[in-house]
């Protein structure tokens, strides 16, 4: 029996079993209006509608926490429904892949765990709704769990939702991998990925040096070196923060340019000596840094005591860097995974748009709004 004619018949069953007619309220017609057919697997309105809410109600959260940081905070809502659309075709013909394939045959042990992540994630989202929605609520108790519940509901958060997300995610999980466990690389598309990184950051330093600097300063991985910086050692010491406390920093960096001044390593002096690069314009050094360093003549020179905004410092220039790329030899190791990871995500999503092209779709956009 097809899922229309069942369906067909629970309806029938219900209005028997309650003596009522055959007419229905619109609105209980409407909610069952077909939005997507996918291989005669259908999506009704009420169940888009849900999706959608719940989809539309992701982005206004993002896009506030976005607004926070001074971003834009509008959200295209045409795009959202476009997305639930694209979402939505792509999970049924991916559920109906899965059972094809036989991986949505589930242990007790998964059912359980699918149990835990869902009611992790619906906390998760209840938590967020009672902060964003109700921060300085007079409600409490049972008034305020009823409030942030009746609000959860209207934006499609339901614990029957989350707990459905995780059993479609561990799905997808084992779905994915009957196409990625098959997928290698080699090195030479390690290399095109280094290449790609190289050229990459050879024109955002082109456009701005200091963004090198920026980057070490960091801990970013580095693919390309560019000329024009200098190697330094430095030791930095901060003022005290509180008002009135003795400055005991002055006195600890002058007696450590003392001790360079009698011809003690630099090295040696602290273990707070730090390793660092600085060029003309750097910003990831204070301006003061910046100008002793570059003032230094030759390898191996040390600064006097440099005052800046936050305390004191000795700098010492250690060398010129040399232009530079990364080898393969170099990254093989720490790219090999984000490679591998890049070549899996484009075989399955391959994979996906495949099975889309070759499944029944038919999208009723009219019957959104009607």
């Amino acid at each position: 029996m097809s899922k229309k004619s069942l369906l067909a018949l629970l309806l029938a069953a219900v209005m028997v079993l309650s003596g009522c007619s055959l007419v229905m309220k619109d609105q209980e017609v409407d909610n069952l209006l077909t939005i997507i057919d996918v291989n005669g697997t259908l999506v009704n309105k009420q169940v888009f509608n849900n999706t959608y809410e719940y989809n539309l109600y992701l982005e206004q959260y993002y896009a506030s926490m976005l607004a926070s940081f001074g971003g834009d905070p509008t959200v295209d809502s045409a795009k959202v429904l476009d997305d639930t659309i694209s979402g939505i075709v792509s999970s049924l013909v991916t559920n109906q892949k899965s059972t094809e394939l036989g991986v949505d045959q589930l242990t007790a042990e998964d059912e359980e765990q699918i149990k835990a992540d869902g009611q992790a994630a619906y906390d998760e989202e209840i938590a967020y709704i009672k902060e964003y929605y109700f921060a300085g609520s007079e409600l409490t108790g049972e008034e305020l769990d009823a409030a942030v519940a009746e609000q959860a509901a209207a934006t499609g958060v339901t614990i029957e939702l989350m707990t459905e997300n995780a059993r479609s995610a561990l799905i997808a999980q084992r779905l994915r991998a009957t196409v990625t466990d098959s997928v290698t690389i080699t090195d030479a598309d390690i290399q095109a990925e280094l290449d790609r990184l190289i050229e990459e950051e050879k024109t955002a330093y082109e456009n701005n040096l200091a963004a090198y600097g920026l980057a070490v300063n960091n801990g970013a991985t580095i693919y390309y070196t560019p000329a024009g910086y200098r190697s330094i050692k430095l030791i930095a010491l901060d003022k005290p923060t509180e008002e009135g406390a003795e400055d005991t920093a002055k006195a600890e960096i002058d007696a450590l340019a003392a001790r360079v001044a009698a011809g003690e390593a630099f090295d040696t002096l602290s273990d707070a000596v730090a390793d660092n690069v600085v060029c003309e314009g750097s910003t990831h050094l204070d301006a003061a840094l910046v100008e002793a360093a570059l003032a230094l003549a030759n390898p191996g020179d040390i600064s006097p005591v440099v005052e800046t905004a936050t305390g004191y410092a000795l700098v010492q220039y250690v060398e010129d860097v040399a232009e530079k790329t990364a080898t393969l030899e170099e990254m093989r190791d720490s790219l090999h995974d984000t490679v591998l990871a890049n070549a899996q995500d484009a075989a399955y999503q391959a994979a996906v748009e495949t099975w889309i092209s070759e499944a029944d779709v038919k999208i009723y956009t009219e019957n959104i709004n009607n």
